[in-house]
């Protein structure tokens, strides 16, 4: 192929592919830069498919299917449309840039129109170069038995009683009766790792350290997962990812060095926000979540804007880099160490370059990730890291935040596991909750320490069971006679609004209930949103 661009095209069955075969087999020279794939509807076509091929080294993808009308299966070319729009957005932000991807109607007698596209696309990419991401490869190997030894010593897996109070109190367990923490741990320490490394068992726990706050041994059995992970089938992880792997793959693609992101376009006109400064705002990705899950409408891009207003309102203009990458929680927790450590490293260098002395988070994942994680990749930080909670508390504690507007309604909160049981952070968000006039909060049954997960971790397994206790989460909410159920968790929002935009055949009759997360009704309290 020579410098010519490489292109990999997805093409449909009955059209685009046929168009194709045409040119091939005409006068016209079928472009030997491009690599077809033939599908049986280009509706079929995942944004995964294309950022997967992007991440293995292609400089441009071409989807292409029937003309409008014409589709073999009545509306999946219009199905591709509304994919490939919400992919250009994701390559658009993330700096790879969204005229790398082109969607094209091309019919099985369009063979001209086919080579023609071809010509046009593979000129545009050579004047524009190379793709800048870098062809992926797998991760290091490494010697399983003696990694996962390093691993059962390392998590006090050795220790366990076999008293069953990990199974009991295993959300997951509780609903999955096939599936336990001790029947895992035992595997391993029998030598079945060749069985259980290519096993979805793997990964089906959420990480929410419920079994880790009632072990009597201090066994550490999310973190023994999490490092077997890393050696782990990854075919068997490929088929375990939510929504075709998409969150895990735009993580991957920020590890990119040199990778210019848009992604300011979500700051509120009147936002003031700086480069440089003593308090920094971790956005996360809250802005590639609108993106991905736009068919659901999270809405999870107001939290960021209402956290910019009340840093404002307070006389705060916060730092809020440019160029922020994800902070990496899924990749870490999906046992892909190699990319986490590259993002801890980006991250950490672009905050000590704004000269930011205190980081803030509004989601419960970046929080314990910064906090936490990333000072075992890259040691000491040089600033501290609090949740936006804990911000808002010390404020309220020391009178420098003024309510507006009485609320007026009963609310309940849901601890997030990363916020709550990972990092011990209970209090303050009630603390600010119960400040805000017209407020009455109230608890579910299962809360704090106790509270239950909304059943999914890192994009992974996502299934009926998932749906279950997210189900059972929002109905152990509606119990309590709240209004609204708040959280610090973006992601524990999207989970309950995709369980509540299922089909009516499948969604549990009276759950219906108001969630938010904090940031938007303190936002709303302080007269900003």
């Amino acid at each position: 192929m020579g410098a010519e661009p490489r292109i990999v095209a997805f093409m449909c069955n009955w059209c685009s592919y046929a168009g194709a075969d045409l040119a091939g087999t005409s006068r016209m020279a079928y472009p030997t830069n491009i690599r077809p794939i033939r599908v049986m509807c280009s509706g079929r076509i995942s944004p995964s498919y294309v950022l997967e091929a992007l991440e293995l080294g292609a400089d441009g993808v071409l989807v292409s299917g029937c003309h409008p009308g014409d589709c073999h299966y009545i509306s999946g070319n219009e199905k591709a449309e509304k994919k490939m729009g919400m992919t250009s957005k994701l390559l658009s932000m993330l700096g790879v840039g969204s005229d790398r991807l082109r969607l094209e109607w091309i019919s099985a007698s369009e063979g001209e129109r086919f080579a023609e596209v071809a010509k046009s696309f593979t000129e545009a990419l050579t004047k524009k170069g190379r793709s800048p991401l870098k062809p992926r490869h797998a991760a290091s190997p490494q010697a399983p038995s003696q990694a996962i030894e390093e691993a059962i010593s390392a998590t006090n897996v050795r220790q366990c009683l076999d008293c069953g109070k990990c199974s009991s109190s295993c959300s997951v367990a509780r609903i999955n009766d096939d599936y336990s923490p001790r029947r895992v741990v035992e595997r391993f320490l029998l030598g079945m790792e060749k069985r259980m490394l290519s096993s979805r068992e793997l990964w089906m726990c959420t990480g929410c350290y419920l079994c880790r706050e009632r072990c009597p041994s201090d066994v550490r059995y999310p973190e023994f997962v999490t490092k077997v992970r890393a050696l782990a089938d990854p075919e068997t992880k490929g088929e375990l990812c939510a929504h075709g792997g998409v969150p895990l793959a735009v993580t991957r693609i920020m590890t990119t060095p040199g990778l210019t992101q848009d992604r300011m376009t979500w700051l509120p006109p009147e936002a003031k926000v700086a480069e440089k400064g003593d308090l920094l705002y971790f956005v996360g990705c809250l802005p590639y979540f609108d993106a991905i899950f736009e068919e659901i409408d999270p809405t999870t891009v107001a939290t960021s804007q209402n956290a910019v207003r009340i840093f404002n309102l307070l006389g705060v203009n916060p730092v809020v880099m440019r160029n922020e990458r994800c902070c990496g929680h899924d990749l870490l927790w999906t046992g892909d160490y190699e990319n986490f450590s590259r993002l801890a490293e980006m991250n950490v260098a672009e905050i000590r370059a704004s000269g930011a002395k205190k980081v803030v988070t509004t989601c419960a994942e970046c929080y314990r990730t910064i906090a936490k994680d990333y000072q075992e990749v890259v040691g000491e930080l040089g600033f501290e890291v609090v949740h936006f909670s804990q911000y808002l508390a010390d404020l309220i504690e020391k009178r420098q935040v003024e309510f507006k507007n009485p609320l007026g309604k009963k609310l309940v909160y849901h601890d997030p596991c990363r916020l709550g049981r990972h990092m011990g952070v209970y209090d303050a968000p009630r603390r600010v909750l119960q400040n805000i006039p017209g407020v009455q909060l109230v608890e579910m049954e299962n809360s704090r320490e106790a509270a239950r997960c909304c059943g999914v971790s890192s994009w992974l397994a996502c299934s009926k069971y998932s749906k279950e206790l997210q189900r059972e989460r929002l109905a152990e909410a509606k119990e309590t006679g709240a209004d609204m159920l708040v959280t610090a968790c973006p992601k524990c929002q999207i989970h309950w609004k995709c369980v509540l935009t299922e089909k009516p055949e499948v969604k549990p009759i009276g759950i219906d209930i108001d969630f938010s997360d904090l940031a938007t009704v303190v936002a709303i309290s302080m007269g900003v949103s």
